[in-house]
C-alpha cells in the first residue's frame, strides 16, 4: 500500500560521514563504528521508499554505526527505482482528487519494487553477507514504510544460510508497510522491535494491536510494540522539522532501535 504520508516530509539537516561502495554485487552506503573501532554487529537498513540515496537514510546509518559501535550497511535495494525527495514540498498539499492522480505518479516505484521483485535481492545480500563478514558477528536489520516488510519476513527465520545459520539475529521496523496481518506477525519467531504510531494511515491502529498481541504472545522478553500516541506514518525517517512533537517521535525511534540493537549485539 502506498499513501501520500509515504512520499512526504523533510530533508533532515546534518552531512551524512560514510562513502560508497559496491558490497555483494550492489552500491551500498557503509557508516563504521568511530574511532576504528571493531564493530560489535552489522546493521542492514532496509529503507523506505525515497531509498538508499536518502540524506535523512544516511544520517541515520551513521547514528546507528556510532551508537552502537556497528557496521551500517544500506544497499541500493530498489535498482534504481527509489523516489525523490524533491517530492516532499508538493505531496504535503496534495489534497482532493490530486491524491488518485498522485498515486498513480507512483506506479513505476509500485510496480520495480514489489515483493516478487525486490525478496530475492534483498534475500542474496543478506546470505551473501552471513557467509562472508556476518559469518561471526550479529546481524539486524532495521526496515522503514516499503523496508519494514522485510524486518518482518527476515525475523520469521523461513531461510537459512549456506554455514546453517540464520540470516538476521534481529529486527527492528518503524511504520511498516505491505505487511499480511495475522500472518506476517504470526510468523515472526526471531527478536522484533517495532515502532508505529497511532494515527498511521497505512497500518491502522486496529491491525497495530493485533500485531502488538500476536507477538506479545509469544514473548514480551523476545518482541516489543511501541505504539508512539500522534506519530504519524513516515515519522521515523521524514519528520517535518517545523513540527516539534514529530522530530520527537522519529528521536524516540532511533533512541528504540539503538537500545534494540545493542541489547541483541551485547547477548552474542
Amino acid at each position: 500500500m502506498a499513501c501520500i504520508d509515504c512520499f512526504s516530509g523533510d530533508l533532515h539537516q546534518g552531512t551524512p560521514e560514510g562513502r560508497e561502495d559496491v558490497i555483494h554485487g550492489l552500491p551500498t552506503y557503509i557508516s563504521k563504528p568511530p574511532d576504528g573501532q571493531p564493530p560489535r554487529g552489522i546493521i542492514v537498513i532496509v529503507p523506505d521508499a525515497v531509498g538508499w540515496k536518502f540524506q535523512n537514510n544516511r544520517i541515520l546509518a551513521d547514528s546507528y554505526a556510532k551508537n552502537t559501535n556497528s557496521l551500517v550497511y544500506l544497499p541500493e535495494f530498489m535498482d534504481g527505482h527509489a523516489m525523490s525527495p524533491d517530492l516532499f514540498p508538493t505531496m504535503g498539499k496534495i489534497t482532493g482528487d490530486a491524491v488518485m492522480r498522485a498515486i498513480a505518479y507512483f506506479a513505476p516505484f509500485l510496480f520495480f519494487t514489489r515483493l516478487s521483485i525486490a525478496q530475492p535481492r534483498v534475500y542474496k545480500f543478506f546470505h551473501d553477507l552471513r557467509t562472508n563478514e556476518g559469518a561471526s558477528l550479529p546481524i539486524g536489520t532495521a526496515g522503514f514504510c516499503w523496508g519494514g516488510k522485510f524486518s518482518f519476513l527476515l525475523a520469521s527465520d523461513s531461510e537459512k544460510a549456506a554455514n546453517g545459520k540464520s540470516l538476521v539475529d534481529c529486527s527492528f521496523t518503524a511504520h511498516p508497510s505491505n505487511l499480511v496481518i495475522p500472518n506476517d506477525a504470526q510468523n515472526v519467531s526471531l527478536p522484533l522491535s517495532v515502532a508505529v504510531g497511532d494515527v498511521d494511515v497505512v497500518m491502522r491502529l486496529p491491525q497495530v494491536q493485533e500485531v502488538k498481541g500476536i507477538l506479545e504472545e509469544k514473548g514480551k522478553d523476545k518482541h516489543e510494540v511501541n505504539i508512539i500516541p500522534g506519530a504519524k506514518h513516515g515519522f521515523a525517517v521524514r519528520a517535518p522539522l517545523n513540527n516539534e512533537k514529530a522530530v520527537q517521535h522519529g528521536k524516540e525511534a532511533e533512541t528504540q532501535a539503538i537500545n534494540w540493537f545493542n541489547k541483541h549485539f551485547t547477548q552474542k
